[in-house]
């Protein structure tokens, strides 16, 4: 006998004797005879989270948060709490729910949302084909397994193994496929595991495109393994089951041990030959412009000199002609004054003649008589003896 208080926002279950319960939800003051009190635990949920209910006789319930619940032992039979499903706006998930007439519904909910299935609801879980993390060429079946869908373009590596040239050798062929999903509700109606589709189908095309072909034609012609227009199959499954092929990048090739080696021997000679080649074009070139370098220092030499001949040549052409125009300066002075010189002797002896004229005409006109007078000033002629030589 006893008193037990049960506060508020608790709830309690009390048993009698004979194991009957009867819920008790605070508060309340309870007077115990007989009697044992069960405190209820408590469950909370935030808004991305929901509660998970199973009733004693196998019907689930789902409870969005935010929210509580008590769990009661009479009615419940188990009780946890989950995370709701977050998708962002490049994801989408397949939910399926069961019916009252047995039949199912599927739906597909697009992010962004904060999804909470339904108690009748699950979730499609994709098994696909994924990358074998030790090689990153090789696809695994089953491999990856996801319940949320990226709709958002992707890619993949593969590579096509034991593929044979119509010479019968033997190459691995190493792709890089870019898809991206059109239509989720095609996908789910056409196939399980469209990867595997993809890779059987680009499979198809690369052995047909390849077995055409020698190993020398193939070598030659494999950038056409970058073309989409090659792989015609993969092209026409990927439509059928709603994904489109954005485009195939040629990774190169992979073929056997001693093939590769021969290739690698005859890479590494052609690379020799290449490098001596451009080794040899490069001295050329040097010669060359060695050679037009010293033609371009002979033609400056030469046109120099000639400039220095012309120079000279000028410069002589220049002193004859300043020495003539010298001359002619000199000569022209020396006329000059001669006859400046002339015409002082001459004014000189005009007027001496001029003087001895009005002399004369002075003493003429005293009386004197000219013609004695300019007799007597005559100077006496010069006899000359004459020696008589007798024999």
């Amino acid at each position: 006998m006893k008193f037990k208080t049960v506060k508020e926002g608790e709830q309690a279950v009390v048993y009698n004797h004979l194991g009957e319960g009867a819920l008790v939800i605070g508060p309340q003051r309870i007077f115990l005879f007989r009697k044992r009190l069960h405190q209820l635990e408590r469950y909370t949920a935030d808004a991305t989270q929901y509660i998970v209910m199973k009733d004693k006789d196998g019907v689930v319930k789902h409870k969005q948060g935010p929210c509580e619940v008590f769990f009661n032992p009479l009615i419940l039979d188990s009780i946890k709490i989950e995370s709701a499903l977050k998708l962002d706006a490049n994801h989408m998930v397949v939910v399926y729910k069961r019916l009252k007439d047995s039949n199912v519904q599927r739906r597909v909910i697009q992010g962004p949302v904060v999804f909470v299935p339904g108690a009748e609801e699950w979730m499609h879980v994709f098994s696909w084909h994924g990358s074998d993390p030790n090689n990153q060429g090789r696809m695994i079946p089953a491999h990856n397994k996801f319940t949320q869908l990226t709709v958002i373009p992707d890619q993949f590596y593969y590579n096509v193994r034991d593929v044979r040239t119509n010479d019968d050798t033997m190459i691995t062929v190493k792709l890089m496929l870019f898809y991206s999903i059109v239509d989720v509700v095609k996908m789910l109606d056409t196939t399980h595991d469209p990867i595997a589709d993809l890779i059987n189908a680009v499979c198809a095309d690369v052995i047909a495109f390849v077995g055409k072909l020698s190993y020398g034609a193939f070598l030659e012609k494999s950038c056409i393994l970058n073309d989409l227009g090659t792989y015609s199959q993969l092209i026409s499954r990927s439509e059928r089951i709603g994904f489109n092929i954005g485009k195939v990048v040629y990774r190169g090739y992979h073929s056997s041990e001693q093939l590769q080696a021969m290739q690698n021997n005859a890479i590494e000679s052609r690379t020799q030959m290449r490098l001596e080649a451009e080794v040899e074009d490069q001295k050329q070139k040097l010669s060359h412009f060695k050679l037009s370098k010293e033609q371009a220092r002979l033609n400056n030499k030469h046109r120099m000199h000639e400039m220095k001949q012309k120079h000279q040549q000028e410069m002589q052409e220049l002193k004859q002609t300043h020495h003539l125009e010298l001359e002619q300066l000199k000569h022209s002075q020396t006329l000059q004054i001669n006859s400046q010189m002339t015409q002082a002797d001459l004014d000189h002896k005009s007027s001496a003649n001029d003087q001895k004229l009005q002399f004369l005409n002075q003493l003429q006109s005293l009386g004197v008589n000219l013609d004695q007078y300019l007799v007597s000033q005559q100077k006496p002629p010069i006899r000359e003896e004459i020696h008589v030589i007798k024999t």
